[in-house]
């Protein structure tokens, strides 16, 4: 179905939305032509997708549309997911509890429902957006790494995520350099995430009791060969990044480097060892991610207000 354009109507708000959904919580925000945030909310995914995920969200949003009086424009949602060239398809979530019958249509079955025009994309490029944004970065090319779950990556170029030819570039944490005796979650073995990803220092830290909780990790444990080896793995992942794209600014973040005590500047200095000198060495710039919880919803109402809205 093709995308409308948005015209203001006279007596009631026009917004666009942005939703990004995790497999514990899923995260929405209305935002107007002029970049007003009408509302954010944060819910957990498992009591919104009811019935089923089309239904569910549909429900969730038009509450809001009624309560705020305003009519929506259209919609960008994230997803921890591989997203078709054509961001209408999801190829898979295998980090989301969604069936291949509810995946199959779910852009058209949305967009009926709400009458307005969507768009998916890969939630790291939400993030990505939302940084880029709020550092006034639109106009350089920056790169996005977020060490969490997974080892999240986005690459910013021209004024857009790149998404390459596929509508899946970006994939950092599915290289090849990783436990070749470990399976991923993306079905090979190997891969970057087994090494280093959230998932990756859980494991780790079931292994045997230990006398303080995860969340205190690198205070604790800061020292230990298999946390030195993750950075390491990072560092080296990160920085074949910038060698590759050479680009303007690199952006740090995500849960695992928001934890308490993580080695912001250590892992800085282990990127910068792999650096290629003098350049992009000299040049390139670090610099932390935002943490707020909806910087991935409010990235994609960002991006869905320079699409949906009409160009007065």
């Amino acid at each position: 179905m093709p995308v409308k354009e948005c015209r203001v109507m006279a007596k009631q708000r026009s917004v666009v939305a942005g939703v990004d959904m995790g497999a514990t919580h899923i995260r929405f925000c209305l935002q107007t032509a002029a970049g007003e945030i009408v509302h954010c909310e944060k819910r957990r995914t498992a009591d919104v997708l009811v019935p089923d995920v089309a239904s569910g969200i549909a429900a969730m949003l038009h509450q809001q549309f009624v309560h705020y009086d305003v009519t929506c424009c259209g919609l960008i949602m994230g997803l921890p997911a591989l997203v078709g060239k054509d961001q209408r398809s999801i190829i898979s979530t295998p980090n989301l509890p969604l069936s291949a019958g509810e995946l199959h249509g779910l852009a058209d079955n949305l967009q009926a429902s709400l009458k307005c025009p969507l768009a998916f994309s890969r939630d790291v490029n939400l993030q990505l957006s939302w940084d880029v944004q709020e550092n006034h970065l639109v106009d350089q090319l920056v790169l996005g790494a977020y060490l969490g779950t997974g080892m999240g990556f986005a690459i910013w170029m021209n004024g857009a995520p790149w998404t390459g030819a596929h509508g899946v570039a970006g994939e950092l944490g599915h290289i090849p350099q990783g436990d070749m005796t470990q399976h991923c979650g993306c079905g090979n073995s190997g891969c970057l995430e087994t090494v280093c990803s959230g998932l990756a220092l859980k494991r780790w830290y079931e292994q045997q009791p230990r006398n303080y909780t995860l969340s205190e990790l690198f205070v604790h444990a800061s020292d230990e060969l298999f946390v030195q080896s993750l950075l390491d793995h990072a560092a080296r992942a990160i920085a074949s990044s910038v060698n590759l794209f050479d680009p303007d600014v690199v952006i740090l973040g995500g849960g695992v480097m928001d934890m308490v005590a993580f080695p912001r500047e250590a892992l800085i200095d282990k990127i910068k060892c792999y650096l290629r000198r003098p350049l992009p060495y000299q040049e390139v710039c670090f610099i932390p991610a935002s943490s707020s919880a909806f910087n991935g919803a409010q990235g994609a109402a960002t991006l869905a207000s320079g699409r949906f809205f009409a160009k007065q």
